[in-house]
């Protein structure tokens, strides 16, 4: 499989597709693109990694080359590493990361001055920087700052204030026990944020770089956590991806509160704080459930739709300056002022509103519209992708379906079938020749149903 390059970052297997050497004309691109912003030849950057086993390696070998200063929070959430650019005052920022890829994987998140993701044009930049590489400068004089500890302390500080103090303390006096399962990741550092709003946390799977599900939190991957949760008389359990910018919530009922829930929660509680809701904006992207354009409709407030990928995201939250924001498809929630999905600012949001409401979670999700979504991916012949996105198109557009294209061709793909129902389809940015699929619909018969059909209809458009 090829190395992934794409507005979501770089990624690949290492020491296959992503070699050490590779990794440092991808860094010394990325140093090339922060020198020509800043106009400073020596810029400040953030850098830190997940728990990966190849996260030191490569991390070694971009600071043994790249002439810039740094500042080292060392393992650590990508949400942390995000913030800690702005708290710092750097130029930049540097991610080792494949976040919910599995631990073979290894890649890079860049990050601008404002601690956000690079937007397509300037991760273009970087992505073709490597082309033109030819030698490095010679390493002047430069300061490396370790601020792991305090990279830490200053993010929980940071999201325990977008909770808020009130809420905080409402968590405090809620008396909730939970259960949490970073599976070696860095959604470690959870458990002192949790503890610290006074949340009694059974931590599962704390060995940094011990990995015992697969790196994605899922309904299935979770599923060893149905009888802890009765067995330690918890509330709920939670598990997070790798760098801990996804969570996904099993409640005690044993089913799961999927991403595009928890948003929805955290949508209606933004919402309802604020004295004129309507207008306000929200924005998702456009592979997330109809339960929360639901939500924010209900309050009248606006709902901005964009391609799947944080920094679209993120970069419209910015514009039309949402009160929140997310890609509920994916598990994790942004409110400004913060600058990414973070999953450990989701949980503390989801715990806050239990405690506020003084209801269980599966209750608080039983008040919301019934959605029902179905997610699969298949691999696809990377040559074909503009075939089968044309086959998708005339085949639904002679169904008479509303079709809507997000990203021009390389994008995704929307088919609308009924006011409270669609399906989608997109080319993995992470997985180099995977095709997701996702459908969504009130109804839990359509939703199964549209899956299939389009899996099919994939199928043979992919022969």
């Amino acid at each position: 499989m090829p190395l992934v390059a794409s507005f979501s970052g770089i990624r690949g297997i290492y020491g296959k597709d992503l070699t050490d050497s590779i990794a440092v004309k991808y860094a010394y691109s990325y140093l090339s693109f922060l020198r020509q912003k800043t106009k400073k030849n020596v810029p400040t950057i953030v850098i830190g990694m997940d728990t990966r086993p190849s996260g030191a390696k490569l991390l070694d070998s971009i600071m043994g080359i790249l002439d810039c200063n740094f500042i080292d929070v060392g393992i650590a959430p990508t949400p942390a590493i995000e913030f800690a650019v702005r708290c710092f005052n750097a130029d930049g920022g540097i991610i080792i990361t494949a976040s919910h890829n599995e631990p073979f994987w290894n890649g890079f998140k860049f990050l601008g001055s404002d601690g956000a993701v690079l937007n397509e044009n300037e991760m273009n930049l970087v992505i073709k920087g490597p082309s033109s590489f030819k030698n490095f400068h010679k390493i002047q004089e430069r300061k490396i700052s370790e601020k792991h500890d305090e990279a830490i302390k200053k993010y929980s500080d940071f999201v325990l204030g977008i909770v808020g103090k009130q809420n905080v303390n409402s968590i405090k006096n809620s008396n909730q026990k939970i259960i949490i399962d970073p599976n070696g990741g860095t959604g470690i550092a959870a458990k002192k944020i949790l503890e610290s709003a006074g949340v009694e946390v059974i931590g599962m799977n704390m060995n940094i770089g011990e990995f015992n599900r697969t790196i994605e939190p899922t309904e299935d991957s979770m599923v060893y956590l149905k009888n802890l949760i009765d067995e330690k008389n918890a509330d709920f359990a939670a598990g997070f991806d790798c760098d801990a910018d996804r969570v996904e919530i099993l409640m005690k009922n044993g089913e799961l509160l999927s991403g595009n829930y928890a948003l929805a929660l955290v949508v209606d509680e933004v919402l309802s704080s604020l004295p004129n809701p309507q207008y306000q904006a929200v924005v998702v992207n456009d592979a997330t459930s109809n339960v929360v354009r639901d939500v924010a409709r209900k309050y009248k407030a606006k709902i901005k739709e964009v391609e799947v990928g944080e920094t679209n995201v993120v970069q419209e939250m910015q514009k039309s300056k949402a009160v929140a924001g997310g890609e509920g498809s994916s598990g994790g929630v942004m409110i400004p002022p913060s600058q990414c999905r973070d999953g450990i600012l989701t949980l503390l949001m989801i715990l806050s509103i239990v405690a506020k409401k003084e209801e269980k979670l599966e209750d608080l999700a039983d008040e919301l519209p019934k959605y029902f979504t179905l997610k699969n991916k298949i691999e696809f012949k990377v040559s074909k992708h503009n075939s089968i996105k044309n086959y998708l198109k005339d085949y639904y557009s002679k169904k008479g379906f509303e079709i809507k294209e997000n990203g021009g061709i390389k994008g995704s793909l929307k088919v609308t079938t009924g006011n409270n129902s669609f399906v989608w389809f997109r080319a993995s940015k992470t997985e180099g020749n995977v095709f997701r699929i996702i459908s969504d619909s009130d109804d839990k018969k359509e939703a199964e149903k549209l899956l299939e059909e389009a899996v099919k209809i994939f199928k043979k458009a992919n022969e």
